[in-house]
């Protein structure tokens, strides 16, 4: 829990960044990404090299009593869009403003994409082409990957 200042300093520590505590917000430092999935839940991203460090480092810090700690590395797809027209493509398949909710650098949302529960994480600064990476499982890729094509075909972009 984030209340709990061992747990958060523990983390800090072996991370090199404080856990956000507020929804839809992302930290992040050169190597690591922790994204707010929920008060008690985070996702964190590492370079492919350093997960398995990095996953160590917090089995062996943190009270197994209170923490579950779950590599889902090889459940996840991240499919990246940029480009000017991002918005609009998405906006096929959303029911979401995403320039509302992702108005801002590194902003995060959990959404539905067509009965597919998504994550979409805003990575680009304000000066910058729009750069949106979609989070989902594995095994629901080529689906989306597939309607985004047919939709960039559709709006032709």
């Amino acid at each position: 829990k984030s209340t709990d200042k061992e747990f958060m300093k523990n983390v800090g520590s072996v991370l090199d960044l404080v856990l956000p505590i507020e929804p839809n917000v992302r930290v992040s430092n050169n190597n690591i990404n922790i994204i707010w999935l929920s008060p008690n839940e985070w996702l964190i991203e590492t370079p492919n090299v350093e997960t398995h460090k990095v996953l160590k480092l917090l089995k062996s810090i943190l009270n197994p009593q209170k923490t579950a700690i779950t590599d889902v590395s090889f459940n996840r797809t991240v499919l990246r869009l940029k480009g000017d027209d991002v918005f609009t493509l998405l906006s096929k398949y959303l029911v979401i403003n995403l320039e509302e909710v992702l108005k801002t650098n590194y902003s995060v949302v959990q959404t539905i994409f067509i009965k597919i529960p998504i994550l979409l994480i805003r990575n680009n600064k304000d000066n910058e082409t729009i750069s949106i990476d979609i989070h989902l499982n594995r095994s629901h890729a080529k689906y989306v990957y597939k309607l985004l094509i047919d939709g960039c075909k559709i709006l032709n972009i």
